[in-house]
């Protein structure tokens, strides 16, 4: 989670601070134990792109770690909304992370904004390239700060020069991205890992209605790493990537090493429905001063 703060201020529980306050010691036990939970949510425009379902699953993988949270869900939304008008922010990835109580210190709530990603347009133009990784994240359906398996999966990715890598359970099963949730088309079906076995991304569950809409037929059940030569499509859904086709897996080319026609279908449903959001709720500049 390593990155730049772009605003001059922070908010900890609450309070504005400046953005050199965003620290934490190496004896909180919160800390060493990785227990804390955390959110990624992408400002375009000065909007937070669904920010209550960011919050509910902020909130809903707190309660799988039976991490008390002392704040409401309206008092971090009144928070965001604040430091995106303080500072002016049009564009960010902002982080909302949580380090649970440890019985000397309160929890800790901490909203960063930080600088988004952006990635190469070829990506969506001609597709990216991932590779798999054995290993799966603790306590899957909630997003926290146990990212080690993820780290090390995407760091091999990288020395390969594949843009994302996909964790193969003990069952031989692809389950998740480093970083993003795996979608394929197998037999004309878009085929994606149930929600059991994953952190379910918001984009994923966008996709997911969009595809509902088209009337694409979808399933949810494993995707074993051995099927993978069936695959006709695939792709990977995240807040900051959205959509991106992924065209071979290690040394498997997926269609041929193209981009299929279900995913570009999605890619544009999704970019326009994004549009639309931003659009409808972005924020005058001037009334962010």
């Amino acid at each position: 989670m390593a990155g730049e703060i772009i605003s001059e201020h922070i908010i900890l529980n609450g309070r504005v601070l400046p953005k050199a306050s965003a620290t934490i010691s190496v004896l909180n036990s919160a800390l060493f134990y990785s227990f804390g939970v955390y959110e990624s949510i992408e400002v375009d425009a000065g909007v937070p792109f669904h920010l209550d379902d960011h919050l509910d699953r902020l909130f809903h993988s707190a309660q799988i770690i039976e991490m008390p949270l002392p704040y409401t869900q309206a008092q971090l939304r009144a928070w965001v909304e604040h430091l995106i008008r303080l500072d002016h922010i049009t564009e960010s990835l902002l982080r909302i992370v949580a380090f649970g109580p440890n019985g000397e210190d309160e929890a800790l709530v901490y909203i960063l904004p930080m600088v988004l990603p952006h990635y190469p347009t070829t990506f969506y133009t001609l597709g990216a390239t991932a590779i798999t990784y054995p290993g799966c994240r603790p306590l899957p359906q909630a997003k926290t700060l146990n990212t080690l398996v993820n780290y090390l999966a995407l760091r091999k990715a990288r020395q390969a020069g594949a843009h994302e890598a996909f964790l193969v359970n003990d069952a031989g099963q692809m389950t998740e991205g480093s970083r993003s949730n795996i979608f394929a088309v197998v037999d004309g079906v878009l085929t994606t890992p149930p929600a059991y076995q994953v952190l379910s991304g918001i984009t994923r569950d966008l996709v997911l209605k969009l595809a509902e809409k088209r009337g694409i037929p979808i399933l949810e059940r494993p995707l074993p790493l051995s099927e993978l030569p069936r695959f006709v499509e695939m792709f990977v859904t995240s807040t900051s990537m959205h959509v991106v086709p992924i065209v071979r897996v290690d040394d498997t080319p997926i269609n041929g090493g193209r981009i299929g026609p279900i995913t570009r279908t999605l890619m544009g449903d999704f970019e326009s429905y994004y549009a639309q959001v931003i659009g409808r709720m972005a924020i005058p500049l001037l009334s962010l001063k």
